[in-house]
């Protein structure tokens, strides 16, 4: 072999060594670049409603709670985190659930919902009964909501603020009187559905 293929040879096995190298230094910087990407986040209310910081709700998905509305005994919140309907109708739902020492469900309808996927499609069929209809569609499933479920049966839901959201803002619907009437609503429903009393 003469000089000039063994100095080939070598140029060649060099670049392909400060390739090899160049990946794996890229491989190195991207996985510590995006590491915070991979760890499981921790979901809870106060990720939703930042305000809102109660250890009243468990997060649920939407796989659960079809699961919920098929069987068990559970109260179901469904919202949206980017409503100020759903805020504020979590903020008043925690004032009831602290006053009854109660933790209930919470289910984020904001993603299944505008990707309108599978899961989306199943619970609005499932809630079909208990939904409001809109100008543009029938059995909207809409938030905030909340549902108090036995056995597969929805034995109380409230939908009060999802057919006034268009003509009214929140501000002027959660009057005194409104904001009392629905706690009064909902804390009697919860002890006649969920607790038996």
């Amino acid at each position: 072999m003469n000089n000039k293929s063994k100095l080939y040879k070598n140029a060649r096995r060099l670049i392909y060594f400060c390739l090899f190298a160049t990946i794996i230094a890229a491989f190195v910087y991207l996985s510590k670049k995006y590491e915070p990407l991979s760890e499981e986040k921790t979901i809870n209310f106060s990720s939703y409603y930042k305000d809102i910081n109660t250890d009243k709700y468990n997060i649920i998905n939407a796989g659960t709670l079809l699961k919920e509305l098929k069987n068990g005994k559970y109260i179901v919140f469904i919202g949206n985190h980017e409503s100020k309907w759903s805020e504020a109708y979590a903020y008043i739902l925690t004032e009831c659930l602290e006053e009854l020492n109660i933790r209930i469900n919470y289910y984020d309808l904001y993603s299944d919902k505008n990707q309108k996927n599978s899961n989306y499609y199943k619970i609005r069929e499932r809630l079909k009964n208990y939904l409001v209809s809109t100008d543009d569609s029938d059995n909207n499933l809409l938030a905030p909501s909340l549902y108090i479920v036995d056995k597969g049966k929805i034995e109380y839901y409230n939908i009060a603020t999802v057919a006034v959201k268009n003509n009214t803002r929140v501000e002027e619907y959660w009057t005194n009187y409104n904001r009392e009437s629905f706690k009064r609503e909902i804390k009697n429903n919860i002890k006649r559905y969920y607790l038996n009393n």
